[in-house]
């Protein structure tokens, strides 16, 4: 498919890496599944600008991107057909597209976990040379991004703790605070971990997750992994409690990894939306109730492969939806 993907990372991928940033890993899983072509770095655009593309995706947005130089390519693809994908709904837009769109007065199309209602009104009603950043999206397409990273891991027994990952969000620390009395790792960057410090959270903090697939060796000790623990605390942004976006990115790689998810109460009804095969065990009101919840676990270990199986009943699910994804991609980009 004559498509690329312009990443906004500004680092060299590596073919076969595996990125803790989910919207890289993205890109890497379009470029191998439906061929497309990805560049990420301001090195690479001349290879770019080799080629003429009937679809130029714009993944992400960075403040660290070299815009000006990566316009020369969309420059020289007038007629394709131009695109920004977004896993998030609260990321201001792609100055990429915004600097192609105010020098063209062209509008580009959307693909993106939230529908248009659901992403911050305010980044949509952002002023652009007399018009909102909402006029200049005249298709928006609503499809699960995050089932891309899915894929059967292999199943580790020597399993432990319960971990909380991923960047500071502040709209989640209301809901984090209900956990500090549980013994929990939080695993961030350091810039980060200042961040839930000051926010008033209390957990052990680690560093970010490894998410390459290797051997076991004498550097590479517990807590590395996710695939290292037992359970997760799954907690969202109040803004996707009233706005469905699909199962989180964490939702799908703890099924890969064989880690059972506990889900904090105000997710209830993302939940329901999914129509995932999940007990009403695994949904907690508070710090108290999760620990109870996982003491008797640690002491039935029938109940904790009972429910773990049960977990598992949701990957055939899972595949099925990926599937879903990659067709309905290459319906829009046709």
């Amino acid at each position: 498919m004559n498509t690329l993907i312009i990443e906004s990372c500004e680092k060299v991928i590596k073919e076969n890496e595996i990125s803790s940033i989910v919207h890289v890993r993205n890109s890497l899983i379009l470029k191998k599944k439906l061929g497309f072509d990805l560049i990420s770095h301001e090195s690479e655009i001349e290879k770019a600008l080799d080629k003429k593309y009937k679809n130029i995706i714009c993944m992400y947005a960075s403040p660290y991107m070299k815009y000006n130089n990566y316009l020369r390519i969309l420059d020289n693809n007038p007629q394709a057909k131009i695109f920004w994908m977004m896993n998030d709904h609260d990321v201001e837009d792609n100055i990429l597209l915004r600097k192609w769109a105010l020098k063209n007065e062209k509008p580009y199309q959307m693909i993106c976990n939230n529908p248009r209602e659901g992403y911050r009104g305010w980044i949509l009603r952002k002023k652009l040379n007399g018009k909102t950043l909402n006029d200049y999206i005249n298709e928006w397409h609503t499809i699960n991004l995050n089932a891309l990273i899915f894929s059967e891991n292999k199943i580790k027994k020597d399993k432990s703790g319960l971990i909380y990952y991923g960047t500071f969000r502040k709209y989640r620390i209301k809901d984090l605070l209900k956990y500090n009395d549980v013994d929990y790792f939080l695993s961030s960057s350091p810039k980060n971990h200042i961040k839930f410090n000051e926010a008033g959270i209390k957990a052990n903090m680690i560093g970010r997750l490894n998410w390459a697939e290797k051997e076991n060796d004498l550097f590479d000790f517990f807590g590395l992994h996710l695939n290292d623990y037992k359970y997760s605390l799954y907690v969202e942004d109040e803004h996707t409690h009233e706005n469905y976006a699909f199962m989180a990115n964490r939702f799908y790689e703890c099924l890969m990894n064989n880690v059972i998810i506990f889900y904090d109460i105000n997710c209830t009804k993302t939940i329901i939306k999914s129509e995932f095969k999940i007990l009403p065990f695994q949904i907690v009101n508070n710090g108290n109730e999760l620990k109870e919840k996982i003491i008797f676990l640690e002491n039935n270990n029938d109940k904790y492969i009972e429910l773990l199986e049960f977990q598992n009943k949701n990957k055939n699910k899972i595949l099925q939806e990926q599937n879903n994804v990659f067709e309905k991609l290459k319906e829009i980009l046709k």
